[in-house]
Formats: structure tokens, C-alpha cells, sequence
């Protein structure tokens, strides 16, 4: 009995020794923010300046850390915020304690945002005629859509199994999005590539998996989010297009939630434009990856069980 106690505990050391320490996610995050959720971003900078792609007339104006004076900004920014705040918020899970992980992705996080949000405002503003009030609002839009991610991420990242489809249903339905906008001269703008969407919502239906049967419960919570939220590319598209110059949504940006969430609402109650062959896919995917997770953890708990025996 006292061998098989130490061989446990040396496993659970070696384990904890491969966690890195709760200060080093304050700068990963931080970097993860801005670096990987705005990547299309970059990468469109980077293919102008090898001629790759046709240099915009915002890029001519001056180089950005953000797209706050691009076309179809708004679109672009909810995406790549919604992105960087999930993948700072799942760095959350790399040290032991799970709350000082989420306090440093935290202030990692809005550390980021300060930083290119901030100067990017600060230089969009003085670009602009005095008292316009776009630059403030695409401020707004970065900082909301990335606060949404950051929170999604952390439930992603240490949240309950049941959680975790209903945190990523967001990211699953504008990923193709993202995916798109690192290709040269596209746009960050969801197009309801239905592979796309089968791919995604099928590795989070098996994230909902951790190590019992009864998991499998939080489909029904995670199908039902990304149902509902599958029209948000085109609710976004639809703010997008009532933005211009003096426009109400101009002066009143949080105006834009109620736009989006009338499309929503009535996109919610139709089966039109919901790709059903995609959610076919989703689920055979998902099943398997969930089956997988399954029997990993029962030859886990077998051997376990050898070792006590």
C-alpha cells in the first residue's frame, strides 16, 4: 500500500511540474489577444507589404494595430476580438490553481486590449475630423466582442464539461470567418461555410465529454446556443451595412444590439439557413471524438484500479 501511495504522488508532482506559473499568462494572454485573435489582420499588413495583396486605403493612411478605419470594420473587429478573447481566456488552464490562471488571463487580457485598442483609438481619432465619433465607437465593439470571448475562453478553459459547448457556440458560428480573412485579400467576414461549421461544432460537442456518459447531457444546451446563434454572421453583416458617416448607429453604437438581435430572434424560429447536413456532421464527429474521450478515461480508471488491486 505505501509503494503505490508514493507512485501516485510522484505522478501527481510530475504532473504539476508541467504547469507553468500563474504570472506567465499574464503576458501570454496578453500577446494571445491581440497576436493569434487578430492574425487575419496581420497577415493582410504583411501580404500588402510583400504585394501579395492590393494595399487598402486605410493601410495607405497609416498602419493600424486594429482595422478601426478598414472596410467592414465592425464585422472584422467582433470576430478577431471574439477569437483573441477566447484563446487568452483558455490560457487560463496552463497553471496548477485555476483561479490565479483566470485572475492573470484577466488582467493579461484588458492588458491587451489597453494597449492595441487604446493606440489604435488614440491614432484612428487624430486621423479624423475633430468630434467623429467612430473611432469611440469601434473602441466599444473591440472591447465588448473581446470581453465576450475572454469570458467564453474561460469557461472553455476551466469551466464544467456542460459549459463548454454553450461557451464556444459563438466562436463555432463566426470561425469560418476568421478562417477566411488569412487568406489573401478577404476580408474577416462570415460566409456559412458549412464544413466549416460541421468541423467546429463537432470538436465542441465532444469537448462537452469529460469523463462520464451523463456529459453527453450538455449537447441538448450547447445544439440549442448555436442554433439560435447560428444567424449572428448575418446579424453582423446587417449592423454593418446601417453604419456610414452620421448614421444612428454612429452615434449610438450600443444601438447595434438590438439590430442583431432582431435578426437573431427571427432567423431562431425558421430551419432556413441553418445547414442541417452540417449539424448531420457535426454529430457523427462529435460522437466520435466524445466516444474516444470516453474510453481514454475508463482505460485510465482500469488501470487505476490494476494499481490498487
Amino acid at each position: 500500500m505505501t509503494d503505490i501511495t508514493h507512485r501516485l504522488a510522484f505522478g501527481d508532482m510530475a504532473e504539476t511540474q508541467h504547469r507553468i506559473s500563474a504570472w506567465w499568462v499574464l503576458p501570454i494572454s496578453a500577446i494571445v489577444w491581440w497576436a493569434c485573435g487578430f492574425l487575419p489582420w496581420i497577415a493582410q499588413l504583411s501580404y500588402q507589404v510583400t504585394g501579395l495583396a492590393r494595399a487598402s486605403d486605410a493601410a495607405a493612411a497609416g498602419i493600424l494595430p486594429l482595422p478601426f478605419t478598414t472596410d467592414g470594420a465592425v464585422v472584422g473587429l467582433v470576430v478577431m476580438a471574439l477569437m483573441g478573447g477566447l484563446l487568452a481566456g483558455v490560457t487560463a488552464g496552463l497553471p496548477a490553481s485555476a483561479g490565479a490562471g483566470a485572475g492573470a488571463a484577466i488582467a493579461g487580457t484588458l492588458l491587451g486590449m489597453a494597449g492595441a485598442a487604446g493606440s489604435s483609438w488614440w491614432l484612428a481619432a487624430g486621423a479624423t475630423v475633430p468630434g467623429d465619433a467612430m473611432p469611440f465607437g469601434m473602441l466599444l465593439v473591440t472591447v465588448g466582442a473581446g470581453l465576450v470571448g475572454l469570458a467564453a475562453g474561460l469557461l472553455a478553459g476551466i469551466g464544467p464539461a456542460a459549459l463548454r459547448g454553450v461557451a464556444l457556440a459563438l466562436p463555432v458560428v463566426l470561425l469560418d470567418g476568421w478562417l477566411w480573412g488569412l487568406l489573401p485579400g478577404n476580408d474577416v467576414s462570415p460566409t456559412g461555410s458549412w464544413w466549416v461549421l460541421a468541423a467546429a461544432l463537432g470538436v465542441a460537442f465532444g469537448l462537452c465529454v469529460d469523463g462520464k456518459p451523463l456529459d453527453l447531457l450538455g449537447w441538448l444546451p450547447a445544439a440549442g446556443t448555436v442554433w439560435v446563434l447560428q444567424s449572428a454572421g448575418p446579424a453582423l453583416l446587417t449592423v454593418q451595412e446601417n453604419i456610414w458617416p452620421g448614421s444612428a448607429l454612429t452615434e449610438n453604437p450600443l444601438s447595434a444590439a438590438g439590430i442583431a438581435g432582431r435578426e437573431i430572434a427571427s432567423a431562431a424560429l425558421t430551419t432556413e439557413g441553418h445547414q442541417l447536413g452540417a449539424w448531420v456532421v457535426a454529430l457523427l464527429l462529435g460522437a466520435a471524438i466524445a466516444a474516444l474521450r470516453l474510453s481514454r478515461e475508463a482505460g485510465d480508471e482500469s488501470e487505476l484500479s490494476e494499481a490498487w488491486a
